[in-house]
Formats: structure tokens, sequence, C-alpha cells
């Protein structure tokens, strides 16, 4: 009889452990999540008969079949904020995209017609700043296109409703009450931005008629004041809020080095994570978390798009990156994250992309045996590589947290579903 243990174990793709309520399992092929009380052959049987214990599909990415399903442009370095903990290290120039380069990127993009084109504005910097470049593309291509935004909320009324009225989905990147947005995203010059962004947000619910998306960062104290955060957002009328805790790049690393800042430990951020969820299921809004993207989408492939080639960044200079957190030659990781250029073509260099394309959990060495490998595909590389030193290493905070925090929601479905 195939034995189980506390230990969680990938059996092909179904994720197995024991404790005292049971056996959980969850098939990832059919996103199935079953609890049997006792274990035996004929549970095993009965169970692979319903789907459970089967290989996952591989995908493999190569020129030939690459599909992009996203264009990212990074439209500027400039920014109205001087965010503590900024990861592209923002407004040290002042550097926009042209209409020249966005008008390219976009149009070769579509030539390669895809299925649902979709392009995000976002940036090393705020995108709406270029809102002339902005214009240009979007009333260019209009309905063509599905256009996404990620803007801090410093932005004209007019330019928004503009926006709005053109059927941009906007998320707003807000960390919460005015006292916490005010000191970790202060105006450049240290003035408060906590009004200004609110008042953008009741813009967006007063014209537009898609619900109202933030994003917030944590760090470990205003971890602490988790309550209160998505207390203020419900009352603000946020529907959709995406969390992540702080990460030890750009602006972030020397403040986390001084001790200005703190990063999440592992168990406080499961438990901000836990009391989310359950907040969220309460008041009937979203909660999303970036490192669990996977968790109902499980595969064999890179973290993120641009490195499995389904997203194609372009930054300001016309150049494709391979990550969006590295955005031009003033990060340290360029050359490697580099993978070409937008001219009469999207130019990429196949050396350098089928190098950070094979970066996936089977190819790493303390992933090859990890009962996540296909919910945490070896985490995000800018990460790992900041972290280790290593591009075919993890995040070791990461590995610890998806290693936890997955039993736990395996727990919670499972009952719920009794």
């Amino acid at each position: 009889m195939l034995k189980i243990s506390e230990n969680p174990t990938l059996i092909e793709d179904s994720i197995v452990f024991q404790d005292g309520d049971g056996v959980f399992i969850y098939g990832q092929n059919q996103k199935k999540i079953s609890w049997v009380k006792s274990w035996n052959d004929l549970v095993f049987r009965r169970l692979k008969e319903n789907g459970f214990f089967y290989p996952l599909a591989k995908v493999i990415t190569s020129p030939e079949n690459r599909i992009f399903s996203n264009l990212m442009l990074l439209l500027g370095r400039g920014c109205s904020l001087s965010c503590r903990y900024c990861y592209a290290d923002a407004g040290m120039t002042t550097e926009l995209m042209s209409k020249e380069i966005a008008n390219r990127a976009v149009s070769l993009y579509l030539a390669t017609n895809p299925v649902k084109p979709k392009v995000t504005l976002f940036g090393g910097g705020e995108p709406t700043l270029n809102f002339d470049t902005i214009k240009h593309i979007v009333e260019k291509y209009g309905k063509q296109v599905r256009w996404t935004l990620t803007t801090s909320g410093i932005l004209s009324s007019h330019f928004l409703k503009w926006l709005i009225d053109r059927g941009v989905v906007i998320t707003f990147s807000i960390d919460g009450p005015p006292e916490i947005q005010n000191f970790l995203r202060p105006l450049k010059g240290g003035k408060p931005s906590s009004s200004i962004v609110e008042r953008s947000m009741r813009i967006w619910l007063n014209k537009s008629d898609k619900p109202l998306s933030v994003r917030a960062t944590l760090t470990e104290s205003t971890a602490d004041q988790i309550d209160d955060i998505l207390s203020y957002f419900c009352a603000l009328g946020v529907e959709n809020i995406h969390l992540e805790p702080l990460y030890n790049l750009g602006r972030a690393a020397k403040l986390v080095e001084e001790n200005l800042l703190k990063q999440l430990s592992v168990e406080k951020w499961i438990r901000v994570i836990t009391k989310s969820l359950k907040w969220a299921r309460e008041k009937k809004r979203h909660i999303k978390i970036g490192e669990l993207s996977y968790l109902m989408n499980p595969g064999v492939s890179s973290y993120c798009g641009p490195m499995c080639g389904k997203t194609i960044v372009v930054n300001h200079k016309g150049q494709l990156t391979a990550c969006s957190e590295v955005v031009d030659e003033t990060n340290e990781d360029w050359n490697l994250f580099c993978i070409g250029n937008c001219q009469t073509e999207f130019r990429i260099d196949e050396q350098k992309f089928n190098r950070l394309s094979s970066r996936i959990s089977d190819n790493m060495t303390s992933c090859q045996n990890c009962f996540v490998k296909y919910l945490c595909r070896g985490g995000c590389a800018h990460k790992g590589l900041v972290a280790t030193n290593d591009l075919f290493l993890p995040d070791p905070n990461h590995c610890r947290f998806i290693k936890a925090i997955i039993p736990l929601l395996m727990k919670e479905m499972a009952m719920r579903n009794r």
C-alpha cells in the first residue's frame, strides 16, 4: 500500500499529507481537493479513478510556438512620489517612452495575432506622467485592445476621467489609511499623498462601472494593522485588494539593511493572509496574493509571463526585458534580463531567453523533489537572484512561506467542502 505521512508529498500531480483529521489530497490537474478519514489501497484506486495521481502536463516554450498573450509597456522612470521602498528607485530620471516606441510595440504585438489582446500600462515610475503617449496609443488602437493600468493615483482628475471613458481598467497603489500611506508613499518633498489618492478612487467609483481595485504593500509594522487597513479599504468601496509583502529590492534594500524598514516574517505573513481571506469571505470582497497566483493554476513553466514568453515587456527605450522589476541599465542585473529590442520586429536574443526560460522547478536542484513545485514554479527569478546570487536558486523566504501555507489552505478548502 502507498504510505502517507504527515509530511506533504507530491505523488504525480497530487499533494498528499496526513494529520489528525485524516488525509488531504489536492489533485492539481483537475484542481480538486479531497479528504478521506482513512487511507488504504481501495481509497487510492477510487481517487485515481476520479482523476487524482496522474502526471501534470508539461508546456514547452520555443520560438516556433511562442504566443504573446500580453504586452507590457514600461512607460517611464519619472514619479510624483518618493516611496520609501520603491523596487525601481523611480524618479532618478524623468525619461519617458516616446509615442513612436509605444506605437511600434503595440503594432508588432497585434501583428502576432493574440487571441485576446491585452496591453498593460506600467513602468519603473508613474505611468500616467506619460499621458501624451498613453493618449496616443489608446486613441489609435481603442477597443482592439483590453487596456490595464497600475497607478499611484497621483494624476489629474481630467486625465483619470479620460481613462475611465475609454474603458481602461485601473488598479490604485495605496498602502492603507493616511498615517500609513503618507509615511510609506509620500509625495516628492515629503508632503502627504493620501488625500489625492482618495480623490482619484472616489472619481473611479463615481464614473466607472468596474470594481475599485487596489494594491497594497505590507511591512512588518503595517501588517500588525491589517484589520485597520482592510476596514479602511472597505469603507472606501474597494472590492479587489492585492496584498504583497515588502521585498528587499531597490530603495527598500538599504532601509532594511539599516533596520529602518522590516520585511514581514513568514509566520506573520501567513497570519495576515489567513485573516485577510476570512475577512474577504465575510465581506464578499476579493483578496489576491501574488505568491499564490498558481494555487488553482499549477504548471511546469516559469514563474512569470515575461520569463516564459507569454508576456513581452518593452521599456521606455524600446528594449525588451524578461522582468518588469529590472527596468533598465540602472539595475545591476540588466545584462542578464535584457533579452532584445523592439525595432521592425521583436528581436529576441534566443540564447539569453532560453537560459532564463529554463528556470523552472524541474531544473532547479533544490526544487525538484518539493511537493509545491508546480504551485511555486521556483518563485520570482529576480527575487531569488537578489537573495541568493544564483539565478537557479529560489528565495529562501518564499520557499518557507509556500511550503507552510499550502497545507493550511488545502485543509481549509477541504473542510469547507465537506
